[in-house]
């Protein structure tokens, strides 16, 4: 019950204290979005710049096959006009002066180009088309200003050049005007043919993702879908595909261009070889990459949905992960804090499931070692019973400077007589008990029981870090069996429960520790001449009136942190030079009895008399006068 209780206080302290930074769930949304995520980026970025580039591709492909068509069919339809001008005014000069000829000659030509809205060779002989100016209301002496207007391309053409302008803006629809040289009979003339470009302009004026236009050999606009800019007589020539046009030698070219509206646009352009006149086509860029626009729009609106699917199959997938790895995290700290028998059952039919078995198998082995430990460190050292589950326990031993501690009850024999055997072991496991407890704490090792006496160790098999570490902690020990005996004492008194006194005595030196024995049944145990004078300094205690002796070797170690009176010099039995010991007081800096007469008074022990009879005393030790 114990071990659950703290195998629960360690959970919660770890709960509490050690929060999971990273959730596996987490973890794995990051993982797995973020795969997602630049996938599915990569695979819209090159995409979209694939279409991109195919549907720039594409547009400038159709803006220079409309430039291509739309030129073909201006050259057409202007060359048409020039041919049948110039046919009509061959037939007029051979019709011989006749009347009547000349005139259904005139009305067959109307007849088959009714667009021809005026014919002229300036100076000599003009003809009007009267049906076209009563069908458009317009009066034929809007043409004579116009005319003069262009008295320059006349001259021009008279000259040689073939020249084509916007008559719109004299004649209020959409018409243009035609000027070539006309060569009769030897002499150098002009002729001039207006006509309507209303079929053009329903031309450039169908539904297409280009914009399409006609311009003259001066940048004015011929042809436009929007008329009323045509009408105007607006001039191009500022604009960028226009400019480019003029300046450059080619008769076709596809441009990249940024207009004076500050959008950029994909152009081509076509001179025809006839007038000075050209097609333009222009698509604005951003219309070219719009489809590619709508389809990374499509690509991130899909990719979101995708994620978001992602992370609700990652979340539930992951907590059927994390939730049993929590589960063994718990079953960890239980196991660290000592419940060993888990109640876990294994919910998966996969990895995790068999982890979850392993670790229930793994408990129950750790219990049984458990047990199995506990059950062995009643009958020896803790650190000893570790060694010898994990194999490291073999005949031998090793030099070491270790601290020896003996205590023995006084006049155990006398009491035992008067007590019945069961009265013995039960105040005799008692005091075992609590002095047993002191030398645990100080990180002692128990060696071994002699009947009443206990034997103790410190330094082996493991010390606290140096002999003077050792020592202090054996001396710890013992001032807390002096404190633990008197607790011990206070409900004691009578002759069924007697009161209780020991000796303890303590000696500092080199000693063999390890294992002695045979391969089939073995101890450690510290043997060695500190061992034995450990031994015969705690015989001292009776005959010197003392409860703690120490000897030279461990006062010197320990010397700036006790408080102890310095006792007659002995020859211990096997030695030639006398030794010092010592009565310990108390720790300095600690309460108690200043003392060794006051200590005596404290503990109820009676001073020794004046002169020490050594013939009633074992013969192991002789005590020097003073």
């Amino acid at each position: 019950m114990r071990k659950k209780d703290a195998a629960e206080r360690l959970l919660a302290r770890r709960r509490s204290d050690k929060r999971i930074r990273y959730p596996l769930v987490v973890k794995l949304i990051g993982i797995i979005s973020i795969i997602v995520v630049v996938s599915a980026a990569t695979i819209t970025g090159l995409s979209s710049f694939f279409f991109s580039e195919d549907s720039r591709a594409r547009a400038e492909d159709n803006n220079l096959t409309v430039s291509q068509v739309l030129a073909s069919q201006v050259q057409s339809g202007v060359q048409s006009q020039l041919s049948s001008a110039l046919s009509l005014f061959d037939m007029l000069r051979e019709s011989g002066g006749n009347r009547a000829l000349e005139r259904s000659t005139v009305a067959n030509y109307f007849d088959r180009n009714a667009a021809v809205a005026y014919l002229a060779v300036p100076g000599q002989r003009e003809i009007a088309n009267a049906k076209f100016f009563a069908a458009n209301e317009l009066e034929t002496s809007v043409v004579e200003p116009f005319l003069r207007s262009k008295a320059e391309l006349i001259d021009r053409a008279g000259a040689g050049e073939t020249l084509v302008c916007n008559a719109s803006v004299a004649v209020g629809i959409p018409a243009a005007a035609l000027f070539f040289p006309y060569r009769d009979l030897g002499t150098r003339n002009a002729m001039v043919v207006i006509f309507s470009t209303e079929e053009l302009q329903a031309m450039v004026q169908t539904s297409s993702t280009a914009l399409s236009y006609v311009v003259g050999f001066d940048g004015s606009l011929i042809v436009h879908p929007d008329f009323s800019l045509v009408k105007m007589g607006v001039n191009f020539s500022d604009r960028e595909l226009v400019r480019r046009l003029l300046a450059s030698p080619s008769g076709n070219l596809q441009i990249r261009y940024r207009d004076t509206d500050k959008r950029e646009y994909l152009g081509a352009f076509r001179k025809l070889s006839i007038g000075g006149l050209a097609v333009t086509s222009s698509t604005p860029t951003a219309l070219v990459y719009r489809a590619a626009l709508d389809l990374m729009r499509r690509n991130l609106y899909l990719t979101g949905m995708v994620l978001l699917f992602s992370i609700l199959a990652i979340w539930f997938f992951a907590r059927s992960i994390s939730r049993p790895v929590l589960r063994l995290v718990e079953a960890s700290s239980r196991i660290e804090g000592g419940e060993f028998e888990l109640d876990m059952r294994s919910e998966t039919q996969d990895e995790l499931g068999l982890l979850t078995e392993s670790f229930v198998h793994m408990g129950r082995g750790l219990a049984e070692r458990e047990r199995v430990k506990e059950t062995f460190g009643k009958f020896v050292n803790k650190q000893i019973a570790e060694q010898a589950l994990k194999g490291e326990l073999a005949l031998g031993g090793a030099r070491k400077t270790a601290t020896i501690f003996f205590a023995d009850i006084r006049s155990f024999t006398a009491i035992s007589e008067r007590l019945s055997p069961e009265a013995v072991v039960e105040f005799l496991n008692d005091y075992m008990t609590r002095m047993v407890a002191c030398i645990d704490k100080t990180g002692g090792v128990v060696d071994k029981f002699i009947g009443d006496a206990i034997m103790g160790v410190w330094g082996a098999p493991a010390s606290a870090g140096s002999p003077r570490e050792d020592a202090l902690a054996a001396l710890r020990a013992m001032l807390m069996m002096r404190a633990a005996l008197v607790d011990f004492n206070r409900d004691r008194g009578g002759e069924d429960r007697p009161l209780i006194h020991n000796g303890c005595g303590m000696n500092t030196g080199p000693c063999i520790a390890g294992q002695i024995g045979s391969l089939e049944r073995m101890e450690y145990t510290v043997i060695g001449d500190a061992v034995n004078l450990a031994s015969r300094i705690e015989a001292l205690n009776k005959p010197l009136g003392t409860d703690i002796l120490i000897s030279e070797y461990t006062y010197e170690l320990i010397k700036d942190e006790v408080v102890a009176e310095a006792m007659p010099a002995i020859r211990v039995k096997g030695k030639t030079e006398p030794l010092t010991i010592y009565a310990v007081v108390k720790l300095k800096g600690e309460e108690g009895p200043d003392t060794l007469a006051e200590l005596r008074c404290f503990l109820g022990i009676k001073a020794p008399e004046a002169r020490l009879d050594l013939e009633k005393e074992e013969v192991k030790y002789e005590i020097l006068e003073k």
